[in-house]
């Protein structure tokens, strides 16, 4: 396929992955041996205003954001003001883990690989307004599922703490370091961290998700995600910023993946030693295929801020990101200076993936797969096991049985260390939780056990709330399973 066929290939394929994920937009962008193959947007970056997207159109990347805290981590440990073998606690000293070994031993490049043996705990943090510190403070309150350095457990806390070690030996908040330290020399005009800065815009991607946060199909505006304390004016940046705050657009992001493929270089400009830029890109530890599982991609691990996999043999050096009504992808080949960067104003959307291995392919001889369906056969696949799980920790329905109290009994605002308060009313005869800041509806299962009917906080419905009741009959607390990588129930206790 020549370079002609291929510009056709390409624009089919980005109409396609609308049709298939009914994303509004998507941002693509290529470049390769330092030259820009291709940088644009198919389709509308606003569906109600019919504005086209384009190469500079702003999209928020999520979790792509770690790949640049893990580059400033680099460039403090080239300044000798970090290490990433010295314990966290020398540069944050009141950090404290659940257990007292990881206090005393983790180090950034332990929360850097996310292998300190802590699940996500993901809805101790979303949809509260817990700010930067109280969120380090709470770490003390999450357990661990896994032993210290033994495997990958996906952790935005990690990066929480990096972000905080590097405020720490700077003086500077995180999003004056990014600024300072690659957002400049790099010329990525058009990058910011704060929601206001991208809402402020006038290109940038409205956010969608699906009409009622499932399923596959069906888009709708939905707000950008964003917490009571984030506060441009007082340079008070959103609380999880280090681990997904960083809008940005095609262009800019392609000035970023070309350092990496420059080895540390832009422009003749060093921004990165060698050294750091190998020590970024080396995978450290096994974790699964945080996309899709295929024979074409084997040895899936974790760098610091980077999956690193092999892919027809091929090493690919990427990481995804997804934060509500956005999808994301960035990624490069280093041995064929090609990078690839994709975004979209959907949520939950691998659409970027599917274009990425299109491109990929193309570059390495294997022409003609189709890529964006088998990416939506995973996800609908992946949804199911998901429904299933949640069947699994329902159980089966037991017939015939009620609550053991009037509904009014279960009302009250019930607390647990570590997370936000959940707030239980009864409204018409029916309970009402207030959690993750949204109401959500329970329906009752069977003995003291409901469930919820509409989405809490990324949760689909279906989620089982079990109260809990003391050896004198009184409703003591209420438990659900939110550490979803095991099953594991977290108990709110009635205040």
């Amino acid at each position: 396929m020549n370079g002609q066929q291929f510009m056709k290939r390409l624009e089919e394929e980005g109409k396609k992955s609308l049709s298939v994920w009914d994303a509004p937009s998507v941002g693509l962008g290529i470049i390769k041996d330092g030259e820009i193959v291709f940088a644009g947007g198919f389709g509308e970056r606003d569906k109600e205003k019919h504005l086209p997207a384009d190469a500079d159109t702003l999209y928020q990347i999520g979790s792509c954001t770690k790949a640049f805290t893990a580059a400033l981590a680099a460039i403090f440990v080239d300044q000798g003001k970090l290490d990433f073998d010295t314990p966290i606690r020398e540069y944050i000293p009141e950090l404290r883990f659940y257990d007292e070994y990881t206090t005393e031993n983790c180090t950034l490049r332990d929360v850097l690989y996310h292998r300190t043996g802590i699940p996500r705990h993901e809805y101790s943090w979303y949809g509260t307004d817990f700010d930067r510190h109280e969120l380090i403070h709470n770490l003390r309150y999450l357990e661990p599922n896994r032993p210290f350095r033994t495997v990958f457990q996906y952790n935005n806390y990690g990066y929480l703490v990096a972000g905080e070690a590097l405020e720490r030996v700077s003086g500077k908040t995180y999003e004056q370091l990014l600024q300072e330290y690659l957002f400049d020399p790099l010329g990525m005009n058009r990058t910011s961290c704060y929601v206001d800065s991208i809402g402020e815009d006038e290109n940038h991607a409205v956010p969608y998700d699906r009409p009622d946060g499932t399923g596959h199909k069906g888009c709708v505006p939905i707000p950008f995600y964003r917490t009571s304390v984030e506060n441009r004016s007082k340079g008070i940046g959103a609380p999880f910023a280090a681990a997904g705050s960083i809008n940005s657009s095609v262009s800019d992001m392609l000035k970023w993946v070309q350092l990496h493929l420059s080895r540390g270089e832009y422009n003749g400009r060093r921004i990165l030693s060698e050294k750091s830029c190998e020590e970024l890109h080396t995978p450290a530890i096994f974790c699964p295929p945080l996309d899709i599982s295929c024979d074409e991609m084997k040895f899936s691990s974790y760098a610091m801020g980077w999956k690193v996999e092999s892919y027809r043999g091929t090493e690919v050096i990427s990481h995804g990101g997804n934060i509500n009504g956005f999808s994301g992808y960035t990624g490069f080949i280093p041995s064929l200076g090609l990078g690839v960067v994709a975004y979209t104003n959907m949520n939950s959307s691998f659409g970027g993936y599917a274009l990425a291995k299109t491109v990929y392919d193309h570059y390495l001889g294997f022409d003609g797969e189709d890529w964006q369906n088998r990416y939506f056969c995973f996800v609908t696949e992946r949804s199911g096991a998901f429904e299933e799980y949640l069947s699994g920790l329902r159980g089966p329905q037991v017939p015939g049985t009620h609550p053991s109290h009037e509904l009014k009994d279960y009302e009250g605002m019930y607390a647990r260390d570590g997370y936000g308060d959940c707030v239980i009313r009864e409204e018409n005869g029916t309970l009402i939780m207030h959690f993750l800041s949204a109401d959500c509806r329970l329906e009752h299962y069977h003995y003291d056990t409901f469930i919820s009917k509409n989405i809490v906080g990324e949760i689909p419905p279906g989620l089982p709330v079990v109260f809990q009741i003391s050896p004198q009959g009184e409703v003591i607390g209420v438990s659900m399973a939110l550490v979803t990588e095991d099953g594991k129930y977290i108990t709110f206790r009635k205040k």
